[in-house]
């Protein structure tokens, strides 16, 4: 376990007093657009809790079914919601918003970005809320939750929904092809590699439903399944393993899967003219899409009778199974003057009131492991019928961030983005793409280092 740090973020102090007089402007501006900062004061003896969620438009009845409750348990508190869309740089806006002073009671927290904001002071202390959660109803959180989020030993979030990464599958494209979709042990990357060219209209195949298979999974994911390792130690770095034989074997595969044209490569899928390319599965376009049920089709429009079931992700050599992670978490501002109640919203959460509403859609894992036996809580059709493999990336293992610790953002995406290099130049050696991210990677950890992390 990390020794806490003694002090705020250096680097933060120094943002804060060069931009604060910009920031200040630019967070005022940003919440007048939000309407977050025009709310009329509330009646006397009520409480108003500014929220701010990260969600799409179809969320938002979600969401209210959320407050509505919670309000009606708690008639003292008003919980005003403002929902911002993933696809804005929703963490660049909120630091603009906290920089700036003017920040919500309670946000939602970029996992990604969480390490950062919690040793950054971003974050008020939640670790009561989580353990008198699972002491009072006398149940325990998956393996997934303190795995993935204590951070020097305490929580800085309360989720309400994690998970690793599946592979979501069209069974009516896998049947028109005639190709059977094999039992857990049987789906590798050698099994996709075989089946993806026969699937994709772009291999060749113009009688196929399927544009493409889908699209290539985040490389940190694809690290990890060929058992590359990244560092030394996760949780306090000093050398840089990501040139080896099983990251050059990843790169080769990835290169030759690729040429194949029945996936969409990681630089075709970050590329901005192709947005939509993850949402074509569910219009029928593609034969499979590996994602989390952060992002789930019975949430995004998915037409009647869409015929579709999950399975593992793809294993690698010697069958491993380990991805990246994701979840949906919520945080409090250290600054907010409404901390009880503000409390009182986030333990509303795992609460088993909560917990009810948050998994009536099927959109969201419970925490406690208890519940995933609890009668009705596994949600029936039109969910996949296997839908158990959601739960199977919750253990411990299965799913890691690829430094356990401030940074992990940034570092992903100078994954995603050498790496991309692999399929986008296939002329340029591995070799020399490996060698290049990894004296990138120690450029990195240089600058947390000298930021005061990873000592």
């Amino acid at each position: 376990m990390r020794e806490p740090q003694k002090s705020l973020h250096p680097s933060a102090q120094k943002t804060k007093k060069i931009v604060h007089g910009v920031h200040v402007i630019l967070a005022a501006l940003l919440c007048l657009g939000l309407g977050g900062c025009l709310k009329p004061p509330p009646p006397a003896g009520i409480t108003r809790l500014q929220f701010y969620c990260l969600g799409w438009l179809d969320d938002r009845a979600y969401m209210m079914k959320m407050i509505n409750a919670f309000e009606r348990e708690n008639p003292d508190i008003k919980v005003d919601l403002t929902l911002l869309n993933p696809t804005m740089d929703y963490s660049q806006h909120m630091q603009t918003l906290i920089i700036g002073g003017v920040v919500p009671d309670v946000m939602s927290v970029d996992i990604a970005n969480y390490f950062e904001w919690a040793d950054r002071g971003m974050l008020m202390d939640v670790t009561d809320i989580m353990e008198g959660a699972a002491r009072e109803q006398k149940m325990t959180f998956m393996p997934i939750v303190p795995d993935e989020l204590l951070n020097h030993g305490r929580y800085y979030v309360v989720p309400y929904n994690m998970c690793g990464v599946i592979v979501e599958l069209n069974l009516d494209i896998f049947k028109q092809a005639g190709i059977a979709i094999p039992p857990p042990a049987g789906l590798t990357w050698d099994w996709v590699a075989q089946v993806a060219p026969r699937l994709a209209r772009r291999s060749g195949h113009p009688d196929s439903r399927a544009e493409f298979f889908f699209s290539m999974p985040d490389m940190t994911s694809m690290l990890f399944s060929f058992g590359a390792k990244i560092f030394d130690d996760p949780v306090n770095p000093h050398r840089v393993l990501v040139n080896s034989p099983e990251a050059a074997e990843m790169c080769r595969f990835v290169r030759q899967l690729v040429a194949t044209k029945a996936v969409i490569s990681r630089a075709e899928t970050l590329n901005p003219s192709n947005i939509a390319v993850e949402s074509m599965f569910m219009r029928g376009q593609a034969a499979a899409w590996i994602m989390g049920l952060f992002i789930h089709p019975g949430m995004n429009g998915v037409p009647a009778g869409f015929n579709w079931d999950v399975a593992p992700f793809p294993a690698g050599p010697g069958g491993r199974r380990v991805t990246a992670n994701g979840a949906y978490a919520l945080g409090i501002s250290p600054h907010t003057p409404h901390a009880a109640a503000a409390r009182r919203f986030l333990r509303f959460f795992l609460s088993p009131e909560g917990i009810a509403i948050l998994d009536q859609p099927g959109a969201a894992m419970p925490l406690f492991r208890e519940l995933l036996t609890a009668p009705g809580i596994m949600p029936q059709p039109p969910d996949p019928p296997h839908r158990q493999y959601f739960v199977d990336t919750m253990e411990s293992g299965m799913c890691a961030f690829p430094v356990h610790g401030p940074g992990v953002a940034e570092l992903r995406h100078i994954i995603d983005s050498r790496l991309g290099q692999v399929s986008a130049d296939p002329d340029v050696p591995i070799p020399v793409i490996l060698k290049t991210l990894e004296d990138e990677i120690y450029r990195w950890l240089a600058r947390e280092k000298q930021d005061g992390f990873y000592p």
